[in-house]
């Protein structure tokens, strides 16, 4: 018998950041196509990516949860059974994505977009290897993003946080992983500072390749998000001990920790660069707080937006292919003004067929592993 676990509010949550990645590439691969475009507003420049971190706080939340649930229920964790799990729900569209990418689209010429994306075809070997590797965020710094399968970069951070994190669960009592995230998270900042710093500096610059440093940095920066990760596991443990009472479960405090985050979004304060870290702790409460009925000021219950959320890895995978199909014909007929509403209707409808013929198969298969469900 599997046991069912639901968390309120957070398939709604997940359709919000997959709505809101829409609109950051939208206008992104507006720009790069030399169209109108709002992308240089510093709070659209910077949704997509901040949307990306809330996944992967969700992420971190919700592995991090079910696995503690699996420990305490059947006094164990099968570490196989969790990794066959996540190749069910991972790979299947992964390699969709993958395949359009690489094998089918760049074959049409009239849908090429110039900078900042590689022709798949340039170091076509290297390129391949790595998102076989699951390394597509690894590939995107080295040789450039392919478009289509851009996007997918999330997915090798996501793969090689499900490949360490349950043996940190199943071995290490709540405490010991408490003190692991924070001595972790420490060292990941500390590592990160030093490398900018050293880009600014002369001598280390002139010693080093500036090249290697920055490329370096920018895969520490912004392409292991292990930290955000990490923070959504801590707030885990947190909801796992708390008492409805706690005062970061107040109306007031759930008041202060949205207004913080609508604010800090609509500035688009970055923070010296660190601003990722501040919105996931940020998430972090609004989750805590959502999951918790009790006491959440907000119900976002409603069925509409729940399926939207199951969905919601579909439209995320997919949605770079209907925003670069739909600008490209709609620019032709002069017809942009239907952008935004074609965008969003298209992406959900190929996002449910893949979800009812594609990946419901694969859900399916994967019940036969699972000893907790969310629902």
């Amino acid at each position: 018998m599997i046991k069912k676990i639901h968390f309120a509010n957070l398939n709604t949550l997940r359709f919000i950041a997959a709505f809101a990645v829409i609109i950051a590439h939208t206008e992104q691969i507006k720009m790069a196509k030399g169209l109108p475009n709002v992308y240089d507003i510093p709070a659209v420049e910077i949704i997509g990516s901040l949307s990306v971190d809330l996944f992967f706080v969700l992420s971190g939340f919700l592995i991090t949860s079910l696995l503690f649930i699996e420990k305490e229920s059947v006094s164990g964790i099968s570490i196989k059974k969790f990794l066959i799990r996540r190749l069910l729900r991972i790979w299947p569209l992964y390699f969709i994505i993958m395949i359009l990418g690489f094998f089918i689209m760049p074959f049409f010429p009239a849908l090429k977009i110039g900078e900042p994306f590689v022709n798949v075809h340039d170091h076509f070997t290297y390129n391949f290897i790595l998102y076989i590797l699951f390394l597509p965020h690894i590939q995107s710094i080295v040789f450039g993003p392919i478009l289509y399968t851009v996007q997918a970069w999330s997915i090798g951070i996501e793969e090689q946080f499900y490949i360490f994190w349950p043996f940190v669960v199943k071995k290490f009592s709540q405490k010991k992983i408490v003190n692991f995230i924070v001595v972790f998270i420490i060292l990941y900042l500390s590592i990160c500072i030093l490398l900018s710093l050293a880009i600014h500096n002369k001598a280390i610059a002139d010693r080093f390749s500036s090249t290697m440093l920055f490329n370096t940095n920018i895969i520490f920066r912004h392409r292991l998000k292990f930290d955000c990760l990490l923070i959504g596991a801590l707030f885990a443990i947190i909801h796992l001990k708390i008492k409805d009472s706690s005062f970061i479960l107040n109306k007031k405090f759930q008041m202060l920790a949205y207004a913080t985050e609508v604010l800090l979004l609509a500035l688009g304060t970055e923070f010296h660069g660190f601003f990722w870290e501040v919105h996931a702790i940020l998430y972090g409460f609004i989750i805590l707080n959502l999951v918790r009925t009790k006491t959440s000021i907000l119900n976002l219950e409603y069925p509409i937006f729940d399926y939207l959320g199951k969905i919601s890895y579909g439209i995320y995978m997919y949605h770079v292919l209907i925003i670069n199909l739909v600008i490209t014909v709609l620019y032709r007929m002069h017809l942009m003004v239907l952008a935004y509403p074609l965008i969003f209707i298209l992406v959900i409808l190929l996002s449910a067929f893949s979800y009812r013929f594609i990946e419901r198969y694969f859900l399916k298969k994967k019940e036969d592993f699972s000893v907790i469900s969310t629902g």
